[in-house]
């Protein structure tokens, strides 16, 4: 009996030592998290400089192309390209992906339009533009753009390509920012596969004192993609932000998004963004952004591709580990007192 018990004690001693041993394989990885962040981005320096990008722009006068890839140690690996349009029927995005295999392709490509901000008056007080149902009081079509400003900023010891346009009335404008790095731009943290824009409506000559303005959104793609909407982004699952939403661009194993902020800053206040739910039929592919009323209207989506960057929630590991040994060594307990009763 006395060498069933030592044995018994032998095994349940060596299941905690290998507990305690995994767990300090892991504990590195939760501390890199806060420990290893010079730059005070919330994210850890070895993930930023592993997921680091080459970022290259090129800027004429109404038209931007910012290309970013990453490169491994037999050269490219994959690229996504912005091209970003100044038209006079509005402001376009065009996003493509390529990454490299037997032959180098594109492997997603889908378009943003910002076309129109629409004036109107919400009949059915739903807070959203519907245009069978509600007053439509003007349409303010985005063009005659001023030519792109193109300046590069440092930002906690990290470079950021900063590309601002705006219309000739100054009424719209739009500022985006890119980083072959993990940046935090206003307490919003960017990653190196994504596009912010800082979409600003600025003193808009309102007509009914009751209306609000909704802008169009179109999506448009040459490819069989698919759309789906999302309620929880990456970004959130991930927790570098909060109260996001998106539209997924998905074909076969590849992603883009094209995702919002549900507040805006509204005459410096913080309100909610509502969108109507995405519109597909023959003709376009469109939603509208909502915007309580105001004289200056600050609201930051975002484009980018997805899913190419590996998951940072490194504890998972160490969770896990809890668990097993919660559920295992009462278990064990309880199996070697009944074998010792016998």
């Amino acid at each position: 009996m006395k060498t069933q018990t030592k044995t018994q004690k032998l095994i349940l001693g060596g299941f905690l030592a290998l507990l305690v041993i995994s767990s300090f394989v892991y504990l590195p990885i939760s501390a890199d998290s806060h420990d290893d962040d010079e730059d005070d981005d919330g994210v850890d320096d070895s993930y930023e400089e592993e997921n680091e990008r080459e970022v290259e722009i090129e800027v004429q006068e109404k038209e931007v192309q910012i290309k970013s890839s990453l490169e491994n140690e037999d050269g490219f690996e994959n690229e996504f390209e912005v091209n970003v349009h100044a038209e006079d029927d509005g402001l376009k995005f065009k996003l493509e992906f390529e990454e490299e295999n037997e032959t180098l392709e594109t492997e997603i490509e889908f378009e943003v339009f910002l076309s129109q901000i629409i004036e109107y008056r919400d009949l059915d007080a739903d807070g959203m533009y519907n245009e069978s149902i509600d007053e439509t009081v003007q349409v303010y079509q985005l063009e005659n753009f001023n030519p792109i400003e193109y300046t590069v900023e440092t930002v906690n010891n990290e470079t950021v390509h900063s590309l601002f346009v705006e219309t000739a009335d100054e009424v719209f404008s739009a500022t985006l920012y890119v980083s072959g790095e993990f940046a935090d731009i206003d307490g919003i943290v960017i990653t190196p596969t994504q596009v912010k824009i800082d979409i600003g409506i600025h003193n808009f000559n309102y007509t009914e004192d009751d209306s609000v303005l909704a802008l169009k959104v179109k999506l448009e793609s040459e490819l069989e993609v698919d759309y789906e909407e999302d309620d929880e982004t990456d970004d959130e699952i991930e927790g570098r932000s909060d109260d996001e939403y998106e539209i997924d661009v998905n074909l076969g194993e590849y992603a883009a998004f094209f995702s919002w902020i549900e507040t805006a800053i509204i005459d410096g206040v913080e309100q909610e963004v509502k969108a109507t739910p995405l519109e597909i039929d023959s003709e376009e592919t469109k939603l509208y952004l909502n915007y309580p009323r105001g004289s200056e209207i600050i609201h930051d989506p975002k484009l980018g591709i997805a899913d190419l960057l590996p998951s940072t929630a490194g504890t998972t590991g160490l969770v896990f580990i809890a668990a097993v040994a919660l559920l295992t060594i009462p278990g064990l307990a309880l199996l070697f007192r009944k074998k010792n009763r016998k």
